[in-house]
């Protein structure tokens, strides 16, 4: 039993959309404070996903939007609301990015192939299939687990950091054709360097195939934005990036307060 052409296990959580807009000037305050107005009803919803503005630094834009919900409908209604708002006709789209919060388990699924070749149970199977939603409903009971597929961003990380990547289906470096016990060693590797980090950036990474132009999608949070940097850096270093990984435009911005968002815009985005 080759383990090779299997991907590894998933956990999805909420939908993720990001907007990109250059702002032009507003006729007056009022429409500005109830764009502001829709922003402060998007903090307060709970498990049902939040939405935040982002003054963006370059990159060729002026604003952020980051939309997380519960389905894809919700994220839908969110993307509509911005373009009926009031400003709706003054945010001019450069662009969008379409996700969905992803948690890959290589390491759980490596060691529920090497149990399986050990009681003879074969990948795609019934048996196989029961083995594997037993493992995820009991993944999806964990705390921590159940954060991380629905992300709140800390309060005292008011910068964000967005870029897109794909791995690489090179001959000689392709990803896709690697034993998983392969890979699931250099995402370890990875994920290593990653918790270094805890406390200084806190990481979403989503998957967007089928979704969007790229395999993933990552958005980081931190106080510092100079994190960002060392961080993306040192993971430059990994293997799984060095030899695997192909990097989009990244996007860097602060957040602004559903309560500041007026004055924002009133002072011409």
């Amino acid at each position: 039993m080759s383990p090779s052409p299997l991907p590894p296990l998933l956990l999805d959580g909420w939908y993720i959309l990001h907007q990109f807009f250059r702002v032009e000037p507003l006729p007056d305050d009022e429409a500005a404070r109830g764009f502001a107005d829709l922003f402060a009803l998007w903090d307060d919803m709970g498990e049902e996903g939040w939405s935040g503005y982002y003054r963006v630094v370059g990159g060729g834009t002026d604003v952020m939007l980051i939309h997380f919900r519960r389905d894809l409908e919700a994220l839908g209604d969110a993307e509509r609301a911005v373009r009926r708002s009031p400003v709706g006709e003054h945010l001019i789209p450069t662009g969008d990015y379409l996700s969905v919060v992803e948690l890959g388990l290589y390491a759980l699924t490596a060691a529920l192939l090497e149990k399986a070749a050990a009681e003879g149970v074969v990948p795609g199977t019934e048996a196989w299939d029961l083995v594997v939603e037993e493992a995820l409903a009991q993944e999806r009971e964990k705390r921590y687990v159940a954060q991380r597929l629905q992300p709140v961003q800390p309060d005292s990380m008011p910068w964000a950091c967005f870029y897109p990547m794909d791995k690489r289906r090179a001959p000689g470096q392709n990803w896709y054709t690697l034993p998983l016990e392969e890979r699931a060693r250099m995402m370890a590797e990875h994920g290593m360097t990653g918790r270094r980090y805890a406390g200084r950036i806190s990481q979403v990474i989503s998957g967007s195939v089928g979704f969007d132009d790229w395999e993933w999608a990552v958005t980081l949070f931190a106080a510092d934005p100079l994190a960002f940097k060392a961080l993306v850096t040192e993971m430059r270093y990994d293997e799984v990036s060095s030899v695997y990984a192909e990097f989009g435009s990244f996007l860097v911005g602060q957040r602004i307060p559903a309560a500041e968002i007026a004055s924002e815009l009133a002072g011409g985005g």
